[in-house]
């Protein structure tokens, strides 16, 4: 399930690196927005299905959007929020300006439910020197049950300011820039790999990419 939307203002989320995502910490904005900007992977035939599906399992077996922006602080300042059904998140705001924020956030056996809850934590930085308003990156490593089911997910999230949120997805090693709408095998996306954007058609987990990088069918 997707959690996040109960907890604040959501970030974003690269997301499952942690479906295979390294344990290198992102230590900024631009190191985050980096890892968007040049992934590693070179999308194919062979590997477009199961990078669609990493990014559902981003969007619905994770945390999803978490933690909270606090951009309307101006100060160094730390925050503890109570979740829902026991626990609590705390916010340290290491610094934080008109122009950007940088803070640190921790889940502290925090539940959405009686049956869903999480430990772990991340970083988010607001916007910054060179960066379109309302920009915004997360790193984040969450793990709990919900449902029953473990939760071990580790993520990277940006935004670029217009409201697209993309996430970075990791398979076989490789990371790909992911944002769209996509669910059990259909839906269109947009693919960034190391071999150029591509704007990706699903239908029942077929279809066929076209981008930068040529066309391809799968």
């Amino acid at each position: 399930m997707r959690l996040g939307t109960w907890i604040a203002i959501g970030l974003f989320t690269v997301a499952g690196i942690g479906c295979g995502g390294g344990s290198s910490k992102p230590a900024s904005y631009a190191d985050i927005s980096a890892s968007f900007a040049h992934p590693t992977g070179t999308l194919a035939a062979t590997n477009a299905d199961t990078v669609a599906k990493a990014y559902q399992a981003s969007l619905t077996a994770g945390a999803g959007p978490a933690g909270r922006r606090l951009e309307q602080k101006t100060s160094a300042q730390a925050v503890v929020e109570a979740c829902p059904a026991g626990g609590n998140i705390s916010v340290d705001v290491k610094s934080a300006t008109s122009q950007a924020v940088s803070e640190t956030f921790s889940y502290n056996n925090c539940c959405e439910t009686a049956d869903c809850c999480l430990n772990g934590g991340g970083d988010v930085y607001y916007a910054g020197a060179g960066t379109a308003a309302g920009s915004f990156c997360e790193s984040f490593h969450i793990t709990g049950t919900c449902s029953a089911q473990p939760l071990s997910e580790t993520y990277s999230i940006c935004s670029d300011g217009t409201g697209a949120v993309s996430y970075l997805v990791e398979v076989e090693g490789e990371s790909f820039a992911v944002s769209g709408s996509y669910s059990n095998g259909n839906g269109t996306l947009t693919i960034t790999g190391k071999n150029g954007m591509f704007t990706c058609t699903y239908t029942n987990d077929t279809g066929s990419c076209t981008g930068t990088g040529g066309t391809f069918a799968f």
